[in-house]
C-alpha cells in the first residue's frame, strides 16, 4: 500500500492550482529570463515563416486562389496556417490539436509550405486548385507517393492520439463548435464532475467510518480504504497507485463472504473507477471507463454552452427574421448561467459574476429588454433552482422573449 492517510486528510480538496502557496517561492528568475527570450525567438521565427509564405504567394494571379493563400496568412503563426491548410484538406476528418501529444508534434514539424503547396519532408504532397479547393497531390513519382503513404500514416497516428483527449468527446457532440467553445465546455465538465467526486469520496470515507465504529473494519482496513479517495502525487502517479489498489480490492470483493463487507469493496471499486477517470480529465484526457465516457457526454449535453450552440443552429434554420433577436436572447441567458454558476460554487473570481454580467447587457440595452433583465435577475435569486431553470428552458425562453420583442418594434414602425 502507499503511504498511510490520516483520516482527517478526506475533507480536503484536491491541488488542481499548480500556482498554489507562496507565489514567490520557487521563481527561478534566470528560468523566466530564458522562457522569455525563447518566446521572443519563436515570436521572429514566426514572422519570418509568414513574411516568407507571404512573399512566395505575393504574385499569385487567379483570384481565388490568391483569396485562400491570404486567409491562410492571417492565421497569425507558421502552426496556425498550417493546421487550417490540414483543415481545409481533410474537412471534418481533420480534428487535431498540434499540442496534443508526440504523434502530432511530429506531424506538424514535419510540414512546411512552399507557394500554395503543402510539404512533407520536404515533398510536396497538397495544393491548392485555381477554383481555391484543396487537394492532395496526383503525382505518380515514387518519391512523392512514398511521401504521399508517410504523410497519410502520420496523419492516421496524430488522429488516434486526440481521440484519447477529452476535447474529442466535445468535438463529438458539438461539431458546430468551435476549439474556444470546446475549452470552455471542458472546463464546465471536468470542474462539475471533480466537485461531484469530492462528495462520492467524502460519502464513501463516512460509510466506512461506521462500519469501522462497528466493528466491521480493522483500523489498517480503514486507512486503506480512505486510501483510494485521496491518493496523493501527480495524476500520472495517482492513476498507477489506484490501479495497483483496484487489483488487490477485486481479489478481496471476490474471496468476502460477508454480504456488507462485499458490498462496501463493490462500492470502493466504483470509487477508484470514478478517481482514475478524475485524475485523465484533470490532464484533458478522454476517462478510461465506459461509465465515465458516458457521464462526460451527459455533462455536455446538458451544458448551457451546448445547448446555446445547437439552438444558434437550429435557429438560423428555422426561424427567419426571429433567428438573430432570439439568438442574442439566448445568448444573454447563457451568460447569466455561465456567471450564475460561477457565483453558485464559490469560484473566487465568481462571486459577483451575475451582478456584473446583467450590468453591462443592461448599460447597451434597449429599455424595452430592461424589463427581460429584470426578470432574469429574480429568476436567479432562486439559487440554483433558477440556473438550472434558465438552462433547460433556454430555447423557449429565447423563441418566446423574442417573438416578444418582434411584434413590439413591428408595432412600433
Amino acid at each position: 500500500m502507499a503511504e498511510y492517510i490520516e483520516l482527517d486528510e478526506i475533507g480536503h480538496d484536491y491541488d488542481w492550482d499548480p500556482w498554489e502557496g507562496d507565489e514567490y517561492d520557487d521563481i527561478n528568475f534566470g528560468d523566466d529570463l530564458r522562457e522569455t527570450t525563447l518566446d521572443d525567438l519563436d515570436r521572429r521565427n514566426n514572422e519570418v515563416w509568414l513574411s516568407d509564405f507571404k512573399r512566395q504567394n505575393e504574385n499569385e494571379k487567379n483570384t481565388k486562389r490568391k483569396k485562400e493563400t491570404n486567409s491562410l496568412h492571417t492565421t497569425g503563426s507558421s502552426v496556425g496556417l498550417k493546421s487550417e491548410y490540414m483543415k481545409k484538406l481533410f474537412g471534418n476528418d481533420y480534428k487535431l490539436n498540434p499540442n496534443d501529444g508526440p504523434n502530432s508534434k511530429d506531424l506538424f514539424s514535419r510540414l512546411n509550405t512552399h507557394g500554395y503547396w503543402l510539404t512533407f519532408d520536404n515533398i510536396d504532397v497538397a495544393f491548392i486548385e485555381k477554383n481555391g479547393e484543396y487537394k492532395l497531390s496526383t503525382n505518380k513519382n515514387v518519391t512523392v507517393a512514398e511521401s504521399q503513404k508517410n504523410f497519410r500514416t502520420a496523419f492516421e497516428k496524430a488522429t488516434e492520439e486526440h481521440k484519447t483527449k477529452l476535447v474529442s468527446i466535445m468535438e463529438e457532440e458539438i461539431p458546430e463548435g468551435n476549439p474556444s467553445i470546446h475549452s470552455d465546455i471542458s472546463n464546465d465538465v471536468r470542474d462539475e464532475i471533480h466537485r461531484e467526486n469530492i462528495d462520492d469520496n467524502l460519502e464513501f470515507h463516512e460509510r466506512v467510518s461506521q462500519f469501522h465504529r462497528d466493528g466491521k473494519f480493522t483500523e489498517q482496513e480503514v486507512r486503506e480504504l480512505v486510501g483510494i479517495t485521496v491518493p496523493k502525487g501527480e495524476p500520472n502517479e495517482r492513476i498507477k497507485y489506484l490501479k495497483v489498489e483496484r487489483q488487490k480490492l477485486k481479489t478481496d470483493f471476490e474471496t468476502e463472504s460477508d454480504p456488507e463487507r462485499r458490498d462496501i469493496f463493490r462500492e470502493a471499486l466504483e470509487i477508484i473507477d470514478q478517481n482514475i477517470d478524475d485524475a485523465r480529465l484533470e490532464m484533458r484526457k478522454r476517462p478510461e471507463s465506459e461509465e465515465g465516457v458516458h457521464r462526460v457526454r451527459e455533462k455536455v449535453r446538458e451544458d448551457v454552452r451546448t445547448r446555446f450552440e445547437k439552438f444558434k443552429t437550429w435557429a438560423r434554420e428555422n426561424l427567419g427574421v426571429l433567428s438573430a433577436i432570439a439568438i442574442s436572447i439566448a445568448g444573454i441567458i447563457t451568460t447569466v448561467v455561465v456567471a450564475g454558476k460561477k457565483t453558485l460554487v464559490g469560484a473566487a473570481k465568481g462571486v459577483g459574476e451575475v451582478g456584473k454580467a446583467l450590468g453591462k447587457i443592461a448599460k447597451a440595452a434597449l429599455p424595452v429588454i430592461v424589463p427581460i433583465l429584470n426578470m432574469l435577475a429574480t429568476v436567479l435569486k432562486w439559487g440554483a433552482k433558477g440556473i438550472e431553470f434558465l438552462a433547460k428552458n433556454l430555447w423557449i425562453l429565447a423563441i418566446l422573449i423574442a417573438g416578444y420583442l418582434y411584434n413590439y418594434f413591428t408595432k412600433k414602425k
